[in-house]
Parts: structure tokens; sequence; C-alpha cells
């Protein structure tokens, strides 16, 4: 029996070509619902009040692959622009949303607890509030 070998290994082929492949069928709208049903759902993103700027970068990088690899887009086209083209979010927009979410069912809550919580000092001034305002609120520098 003679063994074909490829010129890549198998794990190189990645996540992009095996999407394309697998939803080349689809419908733009099937597409994007199914962009928006498995990466807008990032679990406690909301919480995250210290993290790597490259960690986040990368994560960004993934987003932007992915929806450029579900419309068959090459690489050097602009992300941000597919974004706006079909009406999904990019992981800043999402991020953001999940903040708000949080945060203004935390404001919102009647919980003894968590009433307690938010009339401390700590919560007020803390570093997780501090990280809230600072994804929600967009500073014009310059």
């Amino acid at each position: 029996m003679m063994m074909i070998s490829s010129s890549r290994p198998p794990s190189s082929l990645g996540v992009g070509n095996t999407l394309q492949r697998k939803f080349s069928y689809c419908s733009r709208e099937v597409k994007m619902e199914l962009f928006r049903s498995h990466c807008y759902s990032i679990y406690c993103n909301s919480l995250w009040s210290r993290y790597k700027v490259a960690t986040l970068n990368r994560l960004k990088v993934c987003h932007n692959d992915i929806i450029k690899r579900l419309l068959g887009l090459p690489k050097w086209c602009s992300s941000s622009l597919a974004f706006a083209r079909n009406g999904v979010n990019n992981l800043d927009v999402i991020r953001r949303h999940s903040v708000f979410s949080l945060r203004s069912r935390v404001e919102l809550s009647t919980n003894s607890i968590i009433t307690s919580v938010r009339q401390s000092s700590a919560y007020v001034c803390g570093p997780i509030q501090q990280r809230w305002l600072g994804l929600l609120f967009v500073q014009n520098v310059g």
C-alpha cells in the first residue's frame, strides 16, 4: 500500500479552511447567524478586570479571521467593513454590551448582599468598576 503524503501537516490546515468547506453552500444570512450564535457568547468577559493585551489582540484577530473566512474574503480585506456590511458586532462591541448588561443587573438588583456590596467604597472605587467604565466610555485623545 502506498502512502500519499501532503506537503503540510494536517494540523496546519486550519479552522478557516474547514469553515469554508463546511459552509460554502450556506447563504450569507445563515453564515452570519452562525457567527452570532458561536462568536457572541464570550462567557464572563465583562468580569475581566485584568488581562494581557496580547491575549485580547489574539482574540480580536481570531474574530476577524472567522468572519472573513465565513464570507470567503481575502486576508487583506477590511474586517471592520465586513462586520459593518453584515450587521454583526466586532469583539469590542460584544464586550461593551456584555459589560453594560452585567453592570445594569448589578445596579438594579434588589438582593441585599449585592446592594451592600454596591454601596461599599470597594465597589464604587474598585478595579472592576474602573475597568467597566473604561470599557463603556470611549475617551477621545488629543
